[in-house]
């Protein structure tokens, strides 16, 4: 055996960034990737601030004696209460979670954009039906070399990019959510 066949037996292909689940209703598609650096700042500066409002909020009520004197007030249990809530906004921003989810329903007929947070509970972000699906297919994404699997809209330019991988990852899944969306005969043709 030479150098190259050596070298060359050594390479695998590159694992897929994605995972398909079957569920009864249809089926997930998860994406591999992470959450860009804008958001993991903005859910980190959101956890920080919002655990100082909790605390600013609390500190109003708790400790009432040392600064103020008398009972509690309307306006201290209205600040506390206006700090209280920005405080759990803020908090629920920053524990909503990164991974990204498309959920295919072929039962009621429809996609779902859906984040999952760390605990695993989905926070639905967009809904569409399959009737509003103009096209299904695969694209080159110049900045990271992979492919993006991506459906389009009829009506406007809005676009769900599914999953990220290499051509032919992405074929099967391309083939499957073009049978399930616009029906065999346009699977066929693409």
């Amino acid at each position: 055996m030479t150098d190259a066949t050596a070298e060359f037996g050594t390479k695998m292909a590159k694992p897929s960034t994605f995972e398909v689940d079957d569920v009864f209703w249809g089926y997930k598609i998860k994406s591999g990737r992470g959450p860009s650096f804008a958001v993991a700042f903005g859910q980190a500066a959101s956890f920080f601030f919002g655990v100082c409002l909790l605390t600013a909020s609390i500190g109003i009520l708790a400790l009432p004696t040392l600064f103020f004197d008398g009972p509690l007030g309307a306006m201290r249990i209205g600040s506390a209460a206006l700090l209280g809530a920005a405080a759990v906004y803020l908090l629920w921003f920053a524990s909503r979670g990164t991974k990204t989810e498309v959920h295919v329903d072929t039962s009621l007929g429809e996609i779902r954009e859906v984040i999952c947070n760390r605990a695993g509970r989905p926070t639905t972000v967009g809904s569409y039906g399959f009737d509003t699906i103009g096209g299904v297919l695969v694209e080159q994404d110049p900045s990271t070399g992979l492919s993006r699997l991506i459906m389009q809209s009829h009506n406007s330019s809005h676009s769900v990019v599914v999953a990220e991988g290499t051509d032919a990852q992405l074929m099967s899944l391309r083939d499957q959510l073009a049978h399930d969306l616009l029906g065999y005969s346009a699977a066929q043709a693409a």
